[in-house]
């Protein structure tokens, strides 16, 4: 049965285990709404960098929530 506080708590675990430069790339990117190339200039990274940490940062939270499941 689906409990969405559950779920919810394993999203935030997930999101908490995460380190601070992929949490704080995707905040930017996916909360507060700014492409990658904002990003990237407001971090002062290249732009594959900003890259690189939403795509591993992404896949460790499927991960974690293919776990929690």
């Amino acid at each position: 049965m689906f409990n969405p506080t559950i779920n919810l708590d394993h999203a935030t675990d997930a999101l908490d285990a995460l380190s601070p430069e992929h949490r704080q790339s995707i905040h930017l990117s996916f909360y507060a709404g700014f492409s990658n190339d904002q990003v990237a200039d407001l971090l002062g990274v290249p732009v594959a960098v900003v890259e690189e940490r939403l795509h591993d940062g992404l896949a460790s939270l499927c991960d974690a929530m293919a776990i929690a499941a």
